[in-house]
Order: C-alpha cells, then structure tokens, then sequence
C-alpha cells in the first residue's frame, strides 16, 4: 500500500480540486471531469474517515482484558464476544476496501474521458494532465482482535463482593478474627463462583465505545450517499437518480439476485426484515444492509454491555447487603452481655471455624445463591444474544463488494454521468477504434438498456460466485442461471469484452443484416491467446457452472467469453452488450 497522505495534505488536495457544483445554480445539470476528481477526494476522506471510527472503539477496547469477571456465564459471554466483535471488525474493515474503490474509480473515469475528448479533437493542442488516483486504503485495516475479557487470574482484582463494606461494622478488636471468618463463610456458598466480578466501570465504558461506532457506521454510509449526488442530476433524469440509489446501495452489499432475509439470514418472505437485492426506485438510506449489520450489532453489543454492568452493581449491592447483615448478628451474638475486656478476652480465644459456623447460620445462603444463580443466567443469556449476531454479520462478510468491484461501478456511474445518462453510445477511453468494424465502452454502457457486465462479472470473490448461484436457486433447488462467472477487474473485462466482439465480427453483422435482426444474439469466444512472449490460453476469470447433474462445480479459472447482445434500433451501432461474462 502507497504511504497514505495526512490530514492536512488531503484537506490541501481538496481545496485544491474544489469547482463550481455541476448545476452552477442555474440552468443544466453538466457533470465534467472536474466534478469526479474532486468527488473522487471526497470519497477519499469518507474513507479515511470511516477507518478512524474503528481505530476509535479499537482505542478503547484495548484498554480492558478479563473485564468480565468469572464464572460460567461470564466466560460464555467473554468467548462469544471474542468471535462476534472480531467479525463486526473483520466486516468494518473489508468495507473500508470497498470505499476506497470508489475513489480510484471515478478518478480513473475522469482521466479516460478527458484523454478520449483530446484524442476526439485529433490531439490539438497540450494533451491533458492524467492526474494520479487519490492514495486509498485498498488492503483490509487489522482492528481486531479485541482484548480477551475471559478473567485468568492474572493480576489485580477489585474485591466484587466488597468485604470490606461488609466488615464496615466490626469492632477493631473482632477484626482480624471476623475477617477470615467471613471470607471462609462466603466461600462456601455460591459466591466463590463469580469472583471476582464483572468490572462495571470498564463494561460501561466498553458500551458507550460501541455507541459511538453504531453512529459513525450510518454517518460513513450518509456521507457517501451525499458525495455520489454531487455529481448525479437531482431532476428530470430518472435513470440518473436511480442509478445513483444502485450505487449507493450495492457498496453496502446490495446485488441484483439478492433476497429479503430474516436475523438468521435465512430467505423469508416476511415484510420487515433485512433486503439485499439493489432497487434503484428505494433511496439508499433504506437499503444498505452492511451498514444495518453492523449498526444492529454495534448497538446489542451496547447495550448487553450496560445491562451487565447493572446486573453486576445488582449482584454485588445483594451480596454485601446479606453478607453485612450475617456479619452484624454475627458480631452480636459474640459480644451480646460482655463489657468491654470480656469481649477483648472473647476475641483472644475465638476460633475460626467457631466464627464462621455462627456467621453461616445468620446468612441468607438462598438469597445469596439466587443472585449468584441470576448472575450466571445474565451473562448466559447475553451470550446467546451475541449469537444471534453471527448469522447476519456471516452474510454481510460474504456479501462486501471487492476494491475491484467497486472501482468498476464507480467508473460505470462517472461514465454515464459525464454524458447525462443518454440513451446512446459513448466513447471515453483513450484508445483507437479504428480500424475495428465493432467496439464497445463497457464503463460508458453499464446500465443502457439494462446491460450489466460491470455490476455483475467484474471483481467477484469466489465466495460471491457461490452465493449468486444460491440466490439464483429456485424452491424447486434448480438453479436459475447456468453459471456465474467474474472478470478481475474492469480492464480485463474490456480486453477480453472486445476480443470477443472482434473476434466475431462476421456473426454480428450476419445478425444485424436480418430482416429484421433477433432480439437478442449470444456470440462466444472459446479461448483467447496470452498477450506477451509466452504461449498458450489467457486465464480470462473465474467461474463455476451448473452439470447436468444439477451440481455445481468448483469455481475454476476460465478461459474464454460469452456475450450476450440485445438489438436496439435507436442506437448507433444498434445493440448493447447486454452481459459479457468470463467462461
């Protein structure tokens, strides 16, 4: 990763790239490149931004270990908390990948329409300056893991159960013998079991570090949404506003085949419950499930915090009440009727177990086990909330779009900005066409007429492959698409893209000189020679297709293309790449 600029260096860079807003106040809406360099700065600093909430609560919950005290249910607790707040920081930091993408991307489109428009003018004149994509964060942040709240019985401990306040009353002279005695006393109840105690303090300052990241997560997600309408057209352009709340939406998870699911992740068809499809008619604020996860789970984390800490100030304000009033009649019953050298002769000859016999027989031992009990129960039952989490955050760690992904839809939405979202076909990249009968600029054609190679074959994990064909399946368990396939990233899908349309260049105008053409055409490439010195098939992606067995396959490296294009009269050349995918 390159050295990452200051603070003061990225406020300089954005001041610097700051212009006039596209609108200029008055009159049409006209995105130039200018407008993508300087959103691309502000994506930048969203993304700076959001890493620094987590090195935030980070700040914080590395300044606690073995907070939760012993016992079974605080142990419970302890682990599960270790595993759900490491996959919260695992989730915060993928996302952080995702944003960065954005940036690099619509820098990047700037640089080609600027390039396109220069060679579109035959190169008169000073060839413009290609400025440097903003330094982002593009590896995955190491947050995590938090601290270990499980006590080990290293180091010091306060005394949970306050002996202390429950000697309070003790006379001096009966305090080295009643000290002891009531430490043995409690022993041999329920109460060894849980001490040491939670650590309140440090539980409640846990929970309001939580609080604060929950609000920062749908800040991030709020910031970036306002820095995408920057540069998107707020009336008269439908497919503009709605292209815009697709891609607000899919950096936070969304995709075109996902499903409405329940807390346990699982399909449902209840209203109510966490939506991953992309639908570019509901505004972003409604539909970014990344950002909800992590906003759920930040907030049950808060407030299970909290609630412990309560239980344990509960549980020890109980335990020191009885333990002190055991303690009292205690003291009572030894020096009832004795003056004070009786009582000091008294102590000299005190046993201890004497003492704790009579302390035992004062105590309420079922009060004192039931709040030990109620204890163990609370912290039990927080850890199966924290449970209840990893089914969403398991969903949500699958579903974060690449630094790839991203940086090829945010080319295709600066693509389609920069030329208004006009239903025609536009050349921005910085290269000839000539003397090729057939070209197409995937980035300037990503949504026209639905086309989708972008959105859905660049930058896809293994993982992701999977999930869509799990998304794709239907309740019969048949599959609903053959395969599901990805190109590296948005370079390699135009290479390849282009390859194949060249490749079949013969095919297509066959199609085309119908009378009249089909709607649709599927032209395909079988494999496609390594560019350089070296011999052999290009390694086009990845991908995994269903046999005719109905199983699927691993997901493997592919080597060659298929296109799919859709006829459309009004265009010139009249078709789109509908899909374009590796197979």
């Amino acid at each position: 990763m390159a050295d990452l600029p200051s603070d003061k260096q990225r406020q300089r860079e954005r001041d610097q790239a700051r212009t006039a807003p596209p609108n200029r106040g008055v009159g049409r809406f006209d995105v130039q490149p200018q407008h993508l360099y300087f959103t691309s700065l502000v994506v930048r600093d969203g993304q700076f931004d959001y890493d620094k909430q987590a090195k935030t609560l980070m700040e914080t919950l590395d300044k606690y270990s073995q907070s939760a005290g012993t016992g079974w249910g605080a142990d419970s607790f302890a682990d599960r908390y270790g595993i759900v707040a490491g996959k919260f920081l695992e989730l915060w930091a993928k996302s952080v990948v995702s944003v960065g993408g954005v940036a690099v991307g619509l820098t990047q489109t700037a640089n080609n329409y600027t390039q396109a428009d220069w060679a579109a003018g035959k190169g008169k004149g000073e060839p413009p300056e290609e400025k440097q994509p903003p330094a982002v964060i593009t590896s995955a942040p190491k947050y995590g893991p938090p601290n270990d709240l499980t006590w080990r019985g290293e180091g010091e401990y306060h005394d949970s159960w306050a002996i202390s306040g429950i000697l309070g009353e003790v006379p001096d002279f009966l305090m080295f013998i009643m000290k002891p005695a009531v430490d043995e006393g409690l022993r041999l109840g329920r109460v060894h079991e849980i001490t040491p105690g939670v650590e309140e303090e440090e539980f409640r300052d846990i929970a309001g570090a939580w609080r604060e990241v929950s609000k920062g997560a749908k800040k991030a997600a709020d910031d970036f949404t306002d820095a995408i309408s920057y540069i998107t057209d707020p009336t008269g352009n439908g497919e503009w506003q709605a292209a815009m709340n697709a891609f607000c939406q899919t950096i936070w998870g969304t995709t075109a085949w996902g499903k409405a699911r329940d807390q346990r992740a699982e399909v449902t068809a209840k209203k109510g419950t966490r939506n991953w499809k992309t639908q570019g008619k509901v505004a972003p604020s409604t539909r970014r499930p990344i950002i909800e996860v992590l906003d759920k789970s930040a907030n049950t984390i808060q407030k299970l915090f909290d609630d412990l800490a309560d239980v344990g100030q509960k549980t020890t304000e109980t335990t020191m009440r009885l333990g002190k009033e055991a303690a009292e009649k205690t003291v009572k019953d030894l020096t009832t009727g004795l003056d004070p050298f009786e009582a000091t002769k008294l102590a000299v000859g005190l046993v201890v177990a004497e003492v704790v016999l009579t302390f035992r027989s004062h105590m309420d031992k079922a009060g004192m086990d039931a709040a030990v009990g109620a204890y163990h129960e609370a912290f039990g039952d927080a850890a199966g909330k924290l449970a209840m989490l990893e089914f969403e955050l398991d969903e949500a760690l699958l579903s974060v779009p690449t630094f790839q992904a991203e940086r090829a839809r945010a080319q295709g939405f600066g693509a389609r900005s920069l030329n208004e979202f006009k239903k025609e076909h536009s050349w921005q990249l910085p290269e000839s066409r000539f003397p090729y009968t057939y070209s197409m600029d995937l980035a300037a054609a990503e949504g026209l007429g639905g086309a989708h190679a972008l959105d859905k074959h660049v930058g896809k994990t293994d993982e992701q492959l999977l999930q869509r064909l799990r998304d794709e399946q239907k309740q019969s368990g048949k599959y609903g698409i053959p395969g599901a396939s990805t190109y590296a990233d948005i370079e390699s899908a135009q290479r390849y893209t282009q390859y194949c349309l060249r490749d079949n260049t013969a095919e297509i105008d066959e199609w085309l000189n119908g009378n009249p053409p089909s709607a649709t055409k599927e032209i395909e490439t079988k494999s496609v020679p390594v560019q350089g010195p070296l011999v052999g098939d290009a390694v086009t992606g990845r991908g995994s297709s269903v046999g005719d067995d109905g199983k699927l396959s691993e997901v493997r490296d592919t080597n060659g293309i298929a296109i799919r294009l859709l006829y459309k009269p009004d265009l010139n050349p009249p078709y789109i790449v509908f899909s374009s995918m590796p197979k």
